[in-house]
């Protein structure tokens, strides 16, 4: 490695598969306040897939291309810098990517009172080039504020870490809508954010959940994770039918809406959600999607936007998620099905990109 140069998967904004290279780029500057971190393991998310094959490559301004994805990740501390305490090279920690606009300086009503999802000058991920270009998990280094860096219990693998970001989803979710014992529950979408959803459920002691999947490997894991029943919906298929099956034609108390994207699964959970049941939407949108007001309406069906995570009173909801994940009561060893080194790049973005035909739940890029 050239001095002040890394390797790292670099996307330059254009669309996949030409868009990405490994090469050569500019080490992160250690400011004070941050730490250089080594990505030892790094998860491919959704939103990682969508920005390279251009479905939200609008929302990435030029002046932050090329950049450096991978918002999932953990790894060993390298350096820090001036003023941080507690940690060392050498240290093995995760990685919260989302950053408060206070940290660069700022101080908006919602990042003053923790709630840092809902910043209103923009939300920042360090490997998510929406508001910054914070280069991520796909290079050899990367910085991140000593705030966003949690040290790791011994007996938690990087691998599992990595997916916190995604754990740190569900407990916001959870957080939000207050599930309790006796609820009905579905979760609609099995990829790694349903099931850990789903597991989340669990703790909170909801044992009535239909999980709602796309392909029979989701499906396998679902009933491995504690659905008591699970709906197997292939692409463009609704689950409205199994489910007024399963519950009687009552519909579930409580619906968690895993898929977005390109899809009608916020309509499709408003219909197999109860009267008087709530609909928890984690996926959001693409595209603007219609919803049946009317069955809303009539139902008294409450739809609750659930945006990423950030802190429950005054606990880090990444702290939690780790605490959970640290403890047994999430299992996410079980979710890891591809790893990849980071040369072999194509390879696993189509992997990820055709994860029903390769049997994938969560691709991982690991280092040595």
């Amino acid at each position: 490695m050239a001095a002040n140069k890394m390797k790292a998967i670099v996307w330059d904004g254009t669309d996949y598969p030409d868009c990405l290279i490994y090469r050569d780029f500019d080490v992160p500057e250690l400011q004070p306040g941050w730490v250089l971190i080594r990505p030892l393991a790094v998860g491919v998310c959704g939103t990682d897939i969508h920005l390279v094959t251009g479905h939200t490559r609008y929302l990435v301004p030029d002046r932050n291309l090329p950049a450096v994805l991978g918002h999932e990740w953990a790894g060993e501390v390298v350096e820090v810098g001036d003023g941080v305490t507690g940690f060392q090279p050498g240290d093995r920690v995760g990685i919260e990517p989302i950053l408060s606009c206070t940290v660069f300086g700022d101080s908006c009503p919602m990042c003053r009172i923790g709630k840092y999802n809902l910043c209103q000058k923009g939300l920042t991920h360090v490997g998510v080039p929406l508001t910054r270009m914070l280069p991520g998990g796909f290079g050899e280094l990367s910085a991140v504020h000593h705030t966003r860096v949690f040290h790791l219990p011994d007996h938690v693998s990087y691998q599992e870490a990595a997916l916190l970001d995604i754990l740190g989803v569900a407990v916001h979710a959870v957080n939000l809508s207050n599930p309790h014992m006796g609820k009905t529950a579905a979760v609609l979408g099995c990829g790694v954010i349903g099931l850990d959803m789903l597991q989340c459920l669990r703790v909170e002691g909801i044992t009535d959940i239909i999980a709602v999947a796309r392909y029979e490997n989701q499906a396998e894991a679902a009933r491995e994770l504690g659905a008591k029943e699970v709906v197997l919906i292939p692409s463009g298929g609704s689950p409205l039918e199994a489910v007024r099956r399963l519950t009687g034609g009552q519909g579930v108390d409580l619906v968690y809406e895993c898929v977005g994207g390109m899809t009608d699964a916020v309509a499709q959970a408003v219909a197999i959600s109860a009267t008087a049941g709530s609909v928890v939407m984690l996926g959001g949108s693409s595209r603007p999607t219609p919803i049946d007001l009317q069955e809303m309406l009539l139902k008294e069906v409450n739809l609750l936007p659930s945006n990423s995570y950030s802190t429950h009173g005054r606990l880090r909801e990444y702290q939690i998620g780790l605490d959970l994940l640290s403890n047994g009561q999430v299992n996410h060893s079980r979710l890891v099905t591809h790893c990849f080194s980071f040369d072999q790049y194509r390879q696993a973005f189509e992997t990820a990109l055709y994860k029903g035909r390769e049997g994938a739940l969560k691709v991982m890029f690991l280092r040595s």
